[in-house]
């Protein structure tokens, strides 16, 4: 990864100058990181050379692809972790927060400058394909997979069932192995050794914050999954007690989905997948949680974190729903004719579903796009 992104020869060194404000949008931090505003395109932008006129004039071209609809695409995508309210955070928190927003901004610019570039490349390695019906996840996720995140948008059906689909699918094609369920849904208790749930009834105890995942966890244990907590539980009683209201006004906020909070959970949660590995080297451990902890498109994030462990990132999305990554869309777009082959098979059949599917076969094309494999939903005419 640091060497993929090191290799972006479009943006160069980015200048942390301080900021004049608490909050701004990704664009307003983007076009800092620049070097000035966008629209002074000719000039020299982020410590690049005049002289090397190529290079210069592919970055002039990259920053007028922005103007014309990048700037909207990044606010698009990450508007939210730049939108809480300011007056719910102390000082020292709103200046990690603003670092930490600026090193996102950057992660994603330089994913998007390397595409420009190469896109002709990406798009080679990316196969699309409409499915109906059931998913085959043997045919994507790699034999010796060890680790397998899946990343939904919380509580809808059809993401929460391929997510069990998925790995009921890889345990039954590898009976020899342990195969373990962490969830961001389950709380784990505060004790050193690593806890793993052995009773129904403990999913009652732990399955706090989200008890929409109660019968699929329960499932997934009756089935022989090693099924392990990952959330701080102090974090999800908070989180219950708020009942989500008015959410991105609280403090709590600051504490989950702000950069610096979403570092740190990523971080509790890494160390517990750690304690499998060391617990049971040949462990294949799926994580559950929402696609903003388990996708490339943070710098602290899970696949990042765990990076030697080989991840795979799964993500899903409906259209309208949960397609928030448009680095993905930019980029690795699905073709027209792939689009309408998924249309007509939808409206032959209509009792079955129909997903698109982009497998990303270069780990080069998975960094741009923000995962290994992307599920999206057809929307069905009733929808």
């Amino acid at each position: 990864m640091r060497t993929f992104l090191l290799c972006c020869l479009l943006l160069g060194a980015f200048p942390l100058s301080s900021w004049a404000q608490l909050q701004k949008l990704p664009s307003v931090v983007a076009k800092e990181l620049l070097g000035s505003s966008a629209s002074a395109a000719g000039g020299r932008i982020a410590g690049v050379s005049p002289s090397a006129a190529a290079v210069l004039s592919q970055r002039k071209n990259y920053i007028k692809n922005l103007e014309e609809n990048g700037f909207e695409d990044l606010n698009t995508m990450l508007e939210d972790y730049f939108t809480l309210n300011p007056q719910a955070a102390t000082s020292k928190l709103l200046q990690q927060n603003k670092e930490m927003q600026r090193a996102l901004v950057a992660h994603w610019l330089e994913r998007d400058a390397y595409a420009y570039s190469r896109k002709g490349e990406l798009q080679k390695n990316v196969q699309v394909e409409p499915v109906q019906g059931k998913i085959d996840y043997l045919n994507y996720i790699p034999y010796d997979a060890r680790l397998v995140l899946l990343g939904e948008v919380h509580e809808i059906n059809w993401m929460a069932q391929n997510v069990e689909e998925a790995l009921m699918q890889f345990k039954r094609a590898h009976p020899d192995k342990n195969i373990y369920y962490a969830s961001e849904f389950v709380d784990a208790p505060p004790v050193p050794e690593l806890y793993i749930l052995k009773k129904e009834k403990e999913v009652d105890q732990l399955v706090v914050k989200r008890p929409y995942y109660r019968p699929l966890t329960k499932r997934l244990l009756a089935a022989g999954v090693w099924v392990v907590g990952l959330e701080n539980p102090a974090l999800s009683r908070e989180l219950l007690r708020t009942r989500y209201t008015s959410f991105q006004q609280t403090p709590l906020a600051w504490k989950t989905i702000a950069p610096s909070g979403m570092q740190e959970r990523n971080q509790y949660w890494a160390q517990i997948i750690r304690r499998i590995y060391a617990q049971d080297p040949d462990a294949v451990v799926f994580i559950h949680a929402g696609m903003g902890h388990t996708d490339y498109n943070q710098p602290f994030s899970l696949p990042l974190l765990l990076k030697e462990f080989k991840p795979f990132v799964v993500e899903y999305s409906s259209s309208g729903i949960g397609d928030f990554n448009t680095l993905l869309e930019r980029n690795i777009p699905i073709p027209i004719s792939v689009r309408g082959l998924g249309r007509q098979l939808q409206q032959s059949n209509p009792s079955q579903p129909v997903f698109l599917i982009r497998w990303m076969k270069s780990k080069r094309s998975a960094l741009v796009g923000g995962c290994d494999l992307h599920i999206q939903k057809v929307a069905q005419r009733r929808e």
